[in-house]
Formats: C-alpha cells, sequence, structure tokens
C-alpha cells in the first residue's frame, strides 16, 4: 500500500483531516469557561469526545482532559505515517520519535522525585493504553509499561540498551550519578533527537526546506531558553555551552557570541533580528517571569512556519505542517485547563496562547 501513495493523496488527506481542529470560537469558549468541568463539556461537542467518554470512567478534571489530548495526538500522528508515501517514512518516523523521548524523560523524571506509577502514566502521550512510542516504529506498550515499573534509574537505562536511548544515555550518566540531577543526561536525548533529525530530512529528497527551518528554529528556542534559564538562576553564558544543539540558524560565531552574553536583555538584543523578544523582555522585567521568552518564541515559531507548510507545494512539509497544528492545540488546550484550574484570570490565560493566524 505505501508504495501506491503518492503526496498528492497525503496533501488532499492533510487538508481533510484539519477540519477536525477546533476554531477560534470553540476556543474563545474555552478560554472563558467558569471551570474545568465546563471545558469537558465544551471538548464533548468537538472530535475529542470519544477520548473523554472512554476515560471518564477512570480519569477526572486536568487529568482526562490531558489524556484525551495525548490520545488524539497520537491518532493524528498514526493517520500521517499511514498517507505519507514510503519515501519519507524515516524522516516523519524520526519527527515523531520526540514523543518517545519525551515519555523517557517524564518517566526517568518522575522516578528520581518518586512519583507513583499512576501519577506517571497520566503524562505519557498515549492513545487509551497505547504509549505513543509504538507509532514511532520504536517503543511498545509493554516497554513503557515495564520502565515504569523499574526500581531505579540504572535499571531503566539498561532496559532501553535495545533501543538507541540507551547507549544515549549510558554515555551520560555520569552527570547524573555526580550530582543526582538528571538534566544534563536527559540533555543529551535533545542532542541525539535533532542530529538525528537533521540527517534524516538532509536524506530525503523532497520539499524538506520548510521542515528544516522548523527544526532549526526549534534548535533556537531551546539554545535561547537555556541562555535566558541559567542566566535567571546566576549561571554565566559561557558555563551553558555544553547545553547548547547544533543546526540551528542562530550557529558558528553567532552562537560563540550569545555565549558571551553579559544580560539576559543582551541576549535579546542579539537575536532580535530574528527573534525579536522586545515584548517578552518588557513584561519579564515586569513580572520576573521567563515563560514569557518561551511563549513568545513558540507564537514566533509555529506562525512562521505553518504560514511556509500551507503554501508548500505537496510533500513532507504538508504531513508536518498537519502535525504542527495538532501539536499546537493539544498546547493551547492543556494551558487553558491548567490555567482554570489554578484560578488564572481569563487575560492571563489568553497571554499564554500560541495563536495561528
Amino acid at each position: 500500500m505505501q508504495g501506491l501513495i503518492s503526496y498528492a493523496y497525503a496533501y488532499a488527506r492533510s487538508k481533510a483531516i484539519e477540519s477536525n481542529l477546533i476554531d477560534n470560537s470553540i476556543l474563545e469558549q474555552l478560554i472563558s469557561a467558569p471551570d474545568v468541568q465546563q471545558i469537558i463539556n465544551i471538548l464533548m461537542e468537538t472530535s475529542y469526545k470519544d477520548y473523554i467518554s472512554y476515560f471518564s470512567s477512570k480519569y477526572s478534571g486536568v487529568e482526562l482532559i490531558e489524556m484525551s489530548l495525548n490520545s488524539n495526538l497520537v491518532k493524528i500522528s498514526r493517520i500521517a505515517l499511514n498517507i505519507t508515501p514510503r519515501i519519507g517514512l524515516d524522516a516523519l518516523r524520526s519527527y515523531i520519535s520526540k514523543w518517545d523521548i519525551a515519555n523517557i524523560k517524564i518517566i526517568i523524571s518522575s522516578k528520581v522525585l518518586g512519583k507513583k506509577i499512576n501519577e506517571t502514566e497520566m503524562f505519557l502521550l498515549s492513545e487509551r493504553d497505547l504509549p505513543a512510542g509504538i507509532v514511532a516504529g520504536q517503543m511498545t506498550p509493554e516497554d513503557f509499561k515495564i520502565m515504569i515499573e523499574e526500581q531505579d534509574i540504572d535499571s531503566i537505562i539498561k532496559y532501553l540498551l535495545k533501543f538507541p536511548y540507551g547507549k544515549v544515555l549510558m554515555d551520560n550518566i555520569e552527570s547524573f550519578k555526580k550530582a543526582g540531577d538528571p538534566g544534563e543526561m536527559l540533555l543529551s536525548l535533545d542532542l541525539f533527537y535533532y542530529k538525528n533529525l537533521i540527517e534524516k530530512i538532509k536524506l530525503f529528497q523532497g520539499n524538506e526546506l520548510p521542515v528544516l527551518h522548523l527544526i532549526s528554529s526549534q534548535i533556537d528556542a531551546k539554545n535561547i531558553m537555556t541562555l535566558i534559564r541559567g542566566m535567571d538562576i546566576g549561571i554565566q553564558p559561557p558555563e551553558l555551552k555544553k547545553y547548547m544543539i547544533e543546526g540551528g540558524n542562530l550557529k558558528g560565531q553567532r552562537l560563540d557570541d550569545l555565549l558571551h552574553a553579559s544580560s539576559i536583555s543582551d541576549v535579546v538584543e542579539k537575536v532580535k533580528d530574528i527573534y525579536d523578544l522586545s515584548k517578552a523582555l518588557e513584561r519579564y522585567n515586569e513580572y520576573g517571569d521567563i515563560k514569557e521568552f518561551e511563549i513568545q518564541l513558540e507564537n514566533y515559531i509555529v506562525n512562521k512556519n505553518i504560514s511556509s507548510f500551507r503554501i508548500a507545494s505537496p510533500g513532507l512539509a504538508s504531513i508536518v505542517g498537519l502535525l504542527l497544528m495538532f501539536e499546537t492545540e493539544r498546547e493551547n488546550i492543556r494551558k487553558i485547563a491548567y490555567g482554570r484550574q489554578y484560578k488564572f484570570s481569563n487575560d492571563r490565560i489568553k497571554s499564554m496562547l500560541i495563536r495561528v493566524v
């Protein structure tokens, strides 16, 4: 079947699937909902209905929303793989493998924090009882269940040695053993992900330029946020060099220049020709919340790249663009649900959202 699939078919299917995205009027209803239960009631009138009904016997509140959102994204990912011609499958699997990595990070972080199994399972990207790794062609539901039940970090990493992720973690486990903080070890998974993804995209011969631009923008965002977070807690940029990811638009001399920034304001100044973070800086200076930079970067990346995907010819870009829109929807609904749970104002919730134009 895969050999018969063309990108013209994939493009047409992607456009049809877009109709399942919630529109702005529903988004506004969710923002205005007085409580989490009303958010659930509104989602029951959308394509999330089946998942909410399925999980409602076991979960409630934001947990029910989390499970339903995750499951829907896995379903869309599986459809994307099914409609992608064989020539683009390796590249798309590499893109989707970020959910394998996200699940591994959640499991390891939860183990370090002493979280219970059921608290961990809730956040795994899954479709009902199916973790996202199965769609990426790497990990199965049983793999994730075994990892959750392992007694310590060493056992989890040893189990993962059957996958490429295990070797990456094993090569970087010393930092965790010395400091007791898994941060540096988990960052190695990000480094592996982006390096592997860029290689797969470059090997693929098609309209990969919009996808490469997306990846480069995401790498830039990670590097910028690493510097800002570090400086916010008193770590100087040169000390953060080992956390920088190669492959972004900010590379070579520009990346080195960033590593010599004197302040967060200086970081903002050095990247303003590509990423104008001046509004985020104003809000940071007023409220002291570095999340403002993350929100503005997310908005830039999503809108800049979705615009490129929309005008791209049929190919991998149209499929990745579809996934990006559903990923964005998931993040927006999660922000609304948690914002309402923590009694944020409507204006505050709106300021956190990624507005797709």
